[in-house]
């Protein structure tokens, strides 16, 4: 796994050696050379030398040392370090990122007995030798000399760790002499003690596990080496001689033979009686299967990148740190729960999948992270495997519209007062045909075309065509600088390419880039990465990464978004919302916005209080169509229900208004279904009871009242686009009289309005993928589909 990984430098924890009292510190070197202690056992030597010099043995000596290592590097080398990834509060281990499954261990933790099997089975004479085993090495040699090759190791403890650490394994003379003589220098610098902690975390047990510790959690489970049964320690010290040859889990008899002879040599050397040997023998041998268990997968991939992208792929790997991530637990759980309920209670809709994101939208901390509706569902329309919630691109039908609305109140400077034609039009396509957007059904299969209304009603019923004329209003070009805006990072190519349908959400986002904007939203224009990481902290204990208190950027002006926060409140308020109110109230003020694609492959909703963020998509992973469903009883009641618990402990809270908020009376119905009025101070036309108190961005509140617009009693309908004034003065034609208008109100039309300057559409808007713009947010009755009565 590690190939190709470019290397961080300092990224890996260099041996160092635990004082009794817990301190960390090292042997120190007294001035030793590399060759110095050659020396002192030249005669040791002699011997072997001459094996290969004779005569020459000086000149031998010299090639052999020219080259050597330095024999500090043993405790400072770089060594591969397990990444431990956990939940926010430490107690739960997601995954473990490794490509050598390590965890140091001083010495004092490893029980004297797994001490003393290894020795016993390694090298018996390590605590006396000098780092080689003479009598060892001369027999090794005259075996290898005999056989043209090297067939024997005759290798101490010393010398294996040194063969690990320093020199390698190549099968030659060359390295031999060069192990034997770095492992005399190991032995003059080096306490037998360290020595020994040294190889216990250095050396490779099999089944990707390195070192004592992690071995005895892959075969037993074993955290605390304490637990360690005397026939575990035995058959974890004899796996590093030959691993795959002994390892219990792919032949048990050859495994129990081996920990047979540990056992034997226990006692020749007298660390066990042979009681405890004969008692040890009779322990059934239970490994677990050699998995490596991951908890919350999609999250996990997740923060796995976010360390790639800080550490590299082999420092992330290889590097030891222990991340705390933004994961919370329980939130995980209840958001697995809660989306796989929801999803088997609408199978009869073909719905079979659904993602979820929750986050913190003051630190941008990811706090449940829920790809598909299970890990484990191979089936065509889940594919569990594929982080839905991360990757995939898809329509986000109507939850778009805050983009479109935002840049129109950034840019074409519109306010929740302003009032937007809600009147069927079409246009040119740009292949010769014509466009006709519409509204979505409401309840009952009727498109409504309620006239000028205003945007934050025209935003509670989610109404198509004021959004497509504040499109118009502002170009999609400006729309795109929005998404960017909010911290989107979509190369969308050339505007041209696309038409006004895409103010109503005809592009494609990823349900995690979509909670990313409305962050945003939810945190009054200030602008914080998402991360799915709390903290990073180093193999030496320093935190290095802190997430938790972030730097963020003011990237909307506060009082837009406290504008827009209000309006979108009004969704989860039965009494602000007739359509969404009923079904997504969570008994506290909260933001909400749903979406339905025109084909019924995508449903969503995305909600927010100061304190949490919920966004949800619900459809197949085979972008087969679903029927009956809604984005408000689909994801909009798993919403309610879910953010229900998420916020019950947390104190209902909503924002202060920024300095630059004022309210403002206007004229404008208030009733549930109204909206319509003039959006201007009351003049004497506008009806007595049409009073609204509306918030504004000071500086784009009315300042005259309506009189211009109301003539007898009647409003002035006066279209913004030339080309747009006929289907205005035809929807006027029919709603002339007081019976005719929306809530008992009549309409007069009026002449051209001109554009705002520096805005306008493309010179060809091109036409939505379906000529009736998005759905309703409710469902309507299918006959592929059976009914189903909604609460």
């Amino acid at each position: 796994m590690a190939k190709g990984r470019g290397i961080m430098p300092g990224r890996y924890r260099a041996y160092r050696f635990p004082h009794h009292d817990g301190r960390l510190s090292r042997r120190p070197s007294v001035g030793v050379s590399r060759v110095g202690t050659l020396a002192g056992a030249l005669g040791i030597f002699v011997a072997l030398f001459a094996l290969f010099a004779g005569t020459a043995a000086a000149s031998a000596i010299s090639f052999f040392t020219s080259d050597l290592p330095a024999i500090d590097d043993l405790s400072t080398a770089p060594m591969p370090l397990s990444t431990l990834i956990y939940d926010r509060s430490g107690q739960h281990l997601l995954y473990r990122l490794e490509d050598q499954r390590r965890e140091l261990v001083g010495l004092d933790q490893v029980p004297k007995l797994m001490q003393d099997a290894t020795v016993s089975i390694e090298d018996k004479t390590f605590w006396s030798n000098p780092g080689i085993d003479v009598g060892g090495i001369v027999r090794a040699a005259q075996t290898d000399l005999t056989s043209h090759g090297i067939q024997e190791g005759g290798s101490t403890i010393t010398q294996q760790l040194i063969k690990q650490r320093l020199v390698g394994d190549a099968p030659t003379f060359t390295r031999k002499i060069k192990e034997a003589i770095l492992a005399l220098q190991a032995g003059r610098i080096y306490s037998k003690q360290q020595i020994l902690e040294m190889y216990l975390n250095q050396v490779y047990y099999g089944n990707q596990s390195y070192g004592v510790k992690a071995a005895a959690l892959t075969y037993f489970g074993v955290t605390d080496l304490s637990k360690l049964t005397l026939g575990q320690m035995a058959l974890l010290a004899g796996l590093p001689q030959a691993p795959s040859k002994y390892d219990p889990v792919r032949d048990l008899a050859t495994a129990q033979a081996r920990r047979t002879e540990v056992l034997d040599s226990m006692v020749d050397n007298g660390y066990v009686t042979a009681a405890q040997a004969a008692a040890a023998k009779q322990e059934p041998i239970k490994v677990q299967p050699v998995a490596t268990p991951i908890a919350a997968p999609w999250f996990v991939y997740k923060v796995r990148d976010q360390l790639v992208s800080l550490y590299g792929e082999r420092g992330t790997y290889e590097g030891g740190y222990t991340v705390y991530s933004s994961l919370d637990w329980n939130m995980q759980d209840l958001a697995t729960q809660e989306l796989q309920s929801h999803v088997k209670g609408l199978n009869y809709t073909n719905m079979h999948n659904g993602a979820l994101i929750t986050m913190d939208p003051t630190t941008g901390e990811i706090l449940a992270y829920v790809g598909s509706v299970d890990y484990g569902d191979h089936s065509p329309q889940v594919q569990g495997d594929y982080d839905s919630a991360g990757i995939a691109y898809r329509q986000p039908g109507s939850t778009f519209k805050i983009f479109t609305y935002l840049a129109g109140m950034q840019d074409a400077h519109l306010t929740a007062a302003s009032m937007l034609d809600d009147i069927d039009f079409c246009m040119p396509d740009g292949s010769g045909s014509k466009w006709c957007p519409k509204d979505a059904p409401q309840i009952g299969g009727w498109s409504p075309q309620n006239g000028p209304v205003s945007m934050r009603q025209a935003l509670r019923e989610s109404l198509n065509l004021p959004a497509i004329n504040v499109g118009r209003m502002v170009g999609v070009p400006k729309i795109m600088d929005m998404v960017s805006q909010l911290g989107i990072r979509r190369d969308w190519g050339d505007p041209s390419r696309y038409g006004l349908s895409f103010a109503i959400g005809a592009g494609e986002l990823r349900l995690l880039d979509m909670v990313s904007a409305y962050q945003v939203v939810a945190d009054l224009g200030t602008r914080v990465e998402p991360t799915f990481i709390s903290k990073i902290v180093d193999p030496h204990g320093k935190v290095v990464k802190d997430y938790t208190k972030p730097e963020g950027k003011q990237v909307l002006d506060p009082g837009i978004a406290y504008v827009f926060d209000s309006i979108l409140k009004d969704n989860t308020d039965p009494n602000g919302s007739w359509i969404f109110g009923p079904w997504t109230s969570i008994g506290r003020p909260a933001g909400l916005k749903t979406g339905t694609t025109d084909n019924l492959q995508d449903v969503w909703a995305i909600g927010f209080t100061p304190q949490r963020l919920t966004g949800i998509w619900m459809g197949n992973a085979d972008n087969s169509q679903m029927y009956g469903i809604s984005s408000a009883l689909g994801p909009g009641v798993l919403w309610r229900d879910y953010m229900s618990k998420v916020v019950g402990g947390l104190p209902p809270v909503w924002y202060q208004a920024p300095p630059n908020v004022v309210h403002v009376t206007v004229c404008e119905n208030p009733a549930l279904r109204g909206g319509n009025g003039s959006g201007l101070l009351p003049g004497p036309g506008c009806p007595a009871s049409w009073r609204k108190d509306e918030v504004f961005v000071k500086g784009t509140e009315p300042t005259t009242d309506d009189r211009a617009v109301m003539i007898n009693g009647c409003y002035r309908v006066i279209s913004p686009f030339t080309d747009w004034q006929g289907y205005v003065n035809a929807w006027v034609a029919g709603h002339s009289s007081l019976s005719g208008g929306r809530m008992g109100y009549c309409y007069v039309a009026g002449a051209f309005a001109t554009i705002p300057p520096g805005f306008g559409p493309s010179p060809t808007p091109k036409p939505s993928a379906s000529p009736g713009g998005s759905p309703s947010p409710f469902p309507l009755p299918s006959p592929a589909a059976p009914r189903h009565r909604h609460p």
